[in-house]
């Protein structure tokens, strides 16, 4: 290594890279003439998948966009080590679930319960909790991490644990300019965890690139890590070098396979190459495939297969004239199949807009629908407006729905079966009860105009939705004036029931408001933090309140549309929610005192913010970084707390 490199590490270099990775994503590459096949084919040799990428970096550069071809060392760890203690027994069968978005498709967490015991990744560490009964509730084991490990969720199934791991290597050096280099791989941890009290590393593998997500069917754990193409293939001053991809199982490596490489020959630039596991956690079935991709953005996993979708751009914004109506992004959808640990790439498709998130996509019957937005709502130059598609199985358009809700864009959807639930937003929000009984001719049949959005949309039964996001007053007339917009305010955080029974006709039946500018819920952007039950009719969610006193309200005249309140309390709210009486806040639960509040200042104290509830039986387990407090769910009493060091 050259004296002019050192090492740096940390969460800030890692934020750097992030953002540098969505500044990409808007960068312009023009497309090239040519004669593509637009099919999938693999490699038969390294020499070929150098070729390929040569002809793409050539292709869709004008700049020196690829790195130097230097091997940078990745960070090397032995196994995290394991303290333990105690012995453990029983457990109930009437416990809370990781909340995911397809039944038998479980997706991976921070908390998670199987009944008998609470697993918590916190402080770098995984904890082994006996929760059950709730008198006897105590840590038995821990899983440490070392510092240049980051531990990003986990799994359990049955007498295993999955444990999902990142590690970096950053280098900063001079060469003509600044600029950062380095590598990244990903480490997965499997225990076995029969003695709870003494978890045993029985597999770990480390791939090239950075953890994406993960889902789990069955015994079969499928596993998405990416990789910059620039770390594969280098060029500087006119050098360069192919590092082919590692995969180490239990300290045996091996290079990937050219074979085992997959691309579709289409007319675009290639930034990832995408590595896909299949992992049997029982034993030693293990199966790989790496597919070029254009980009990896957004996942979403039935039970048979993996779609991947990636953005591309046409023209950059700075291009189109002013109010044009023309469609400057388009999502590509990749379709790989997946069946006991087989992998196969399947079809590929796309369709105009960009997506919001995994709840955007749906698989039903062999039809897959997926909702997009083209423009966005701070653009004059385009007009943003929002769209239904339904793809067949070889991810051919066979029906649309377009020009939904112009001027705002998707906070959210919902498909469930038949039916799609869809909310846009600008300055109210439209909630759309969509028809999709004839995938040849979706229909929107119902529209609700009321305030606020909604950034989640979760399942009371068949006839009730329940959407949280947050309420909003429009602007003052001079607001918008002074903006130059059209515009609405975010005020606190907003939970309703939509009734939508007669679908042609949905109804908000309860809301609740929550706090008042600046309140947040870690469940408005990640469903694994909203605790539902509609047998035990109960609702929890976290919650970070602002509030705003009387005398400031007094002094702008109940105006406090564009002002934020003050912090004054972080925990989870406890609500019985039922049709017939709606929403009714049983109590708050809050792991600081009123020490912990004074020395927050504006914002909460991170390692004490609950972030996760569960419940077995009838006690609530609330989850921060330093505590598990356990209430009871008849009345919220506290029973008792372990902390977490």
């Amino acid at each position: 290594m050259k004296e002019n490199e050192f090492k740096l590490k940390g969460f800030f270099i890692i934020g750097l890279l992030i953002i540098a990775s969505f500044s990409a994503a808007f960068i312009f590459f023009p497309i090239s003439a040519g004669e593509f096949t637009y099919e999938i084919d693999n490699f038969s040799s390294y020499d070929d998948l150098l070729l390929f990428l040569k002809d793409n970096y050539n292709n869709y550069s004008d700049w020196n966009y690829y790195e130097d071809g230097r091997v940078f060392s990745i960070s090397k760890t032995g196994a995290p080590e394991s303290t333990n203690s105690n012995t453990v027994d029983g457990g109930s069968t009437d416990y809370s679930e990781t909340n995911i978005q397809v039944e038998g498709v479980d997706e991976p967490d921070i908390v998670k319960t199987d009944g008998s015991y609470i697993y918590v990744l916190a402080n770098s560490k995984l904890y082994i909790i006996k929760a059950y009964p709730s008198n006897d509730v105590r840590i038995l084991s821990e899983i440490s991490f070392s510092d240049d490990i980051y531990a990003s969720n986990f799994f359990i199934n049955e007498d295993r644990l999955v444990v999902f791991c990142s590690s970096y290597d950053y280098y900063y050096e001079y060469y003509v300019d600044y600029w950062w280099g380095g590598s990244s791989s990903t480490i997965i941890y499997i225990y076995d965890i029969a003695d709870k009290t003494n978890p045993e590393l029985c597999k770990d593998i480390e791939i090239d690139g950075w953890y994406f997500d993960s889902r789990m069917i069955d015994e079969y754990v499928y596993v998405i890590v990416s990789e910059y193409s620039y770390e594969i293939y280098n060029v500087i001053d006119d050098n360069e070098s192919l590092i082919i991809p590692k995969i180490t199982i239990n300290n045996e490596s091996r290079d990937i396979l050219a074979n085992d490489i997959y691309y579709v020959d289409i007319p675009e630039k290639i930034d990832l190459m995408t590595h896909v596991l299949a992992i049997n956690i029982f034993n030693d079935e293990f199966s790989q495939k790496s597919f070029l991709l254009s980009d990896s953005q957004n996942m979403y996993v039935s039970k048979n297969n993996i779609y991947i979708t990636s953005l591309k751009y046409h023209r950059p914004f700075y291009m189109l004239e002013s109010n044009s109506n023309e469609n400057t992004e388009t999502t590509i959808i990749h379709k790989i199949s997946i069946n006991k640990g087989e992998i196969s790439y399947n079809a590929q498709g796309e369709v105009p807009g960009h997506i919001l998130n995994q709840f955007s996509m749906d698989e039903y019957k062999n039809f897959f629908r997926i909702t997009t937005t083209v423009g966005y709502v701070w653009s004059s130059d385009i007009q943003s407006s929002s769209s239904v598609y339904i793809l067949d199985e070889n991810l051919e358009k066979i029906s649309e729905i377009e020009g939904i809700a112009p001027g705002e864009q998707i906070y959210s959807a919902r498909f469930m079966g038949e039916k799609l639930y869809l909310v846009t937003f600008k300055k109210i929000d439209p909630f759309f009860t969509i028809d999709l009984s004839d995938p040849y001719n979706p229909e929107i049949l119902g529209k609700l105009k009321i305030p606020g959005y909604s950034d989640y949309l979760h399942p009371y039964d068949e006839n009730h939705i329940i959407g949280i996001g947050k309420d909003t007053v429009e602007a003052l007339e001079d607001e918008e004036e002074w903006r130059n917009l059209d515009f609405a305010w975010y005020q606190g955080i907003k939970i309703a029931l939509f009734d939508v029974s007669d679908f042609d006709n949905p109804k908000e039946v309860s809301k609740i408001i929550i706090g008042d500018r600046g309140t947040d819920s870690p469940a408005l952007h990640d469903h694994k933090a909203f605790l539902f039950d509609k047998n035990k009719e109960l609702l929890v969610i976290p919650v970070t309140l602002y509030e705003i006193d009387d005398e400031i309200k007094e002094k702008y005249d109940n105006n406090t549309g564009s002002v934020y309140g003050e912090y004054t309390f972080q925990g989870a709210f406890v609500y019985h929610l039922s049709v017939e009486k709606g929403f009714q806040l049983e109590g708050r639960i809050t792991h600081m005192d009123d020490d912990d509040y004074f020395k927050s200042g504006f914002y909460p104290n991170y390692d004490l913010s609950i972030m996760r509830s569960l419940y077995i039986d009838d006690i609530l387990y609330t989850i921060s970084n330093k505590m598990i407090k356990m209430n009871n769910l008849d009345d919220i009493s506290e029973i008792k707390s372990v902390n977490l060091e």
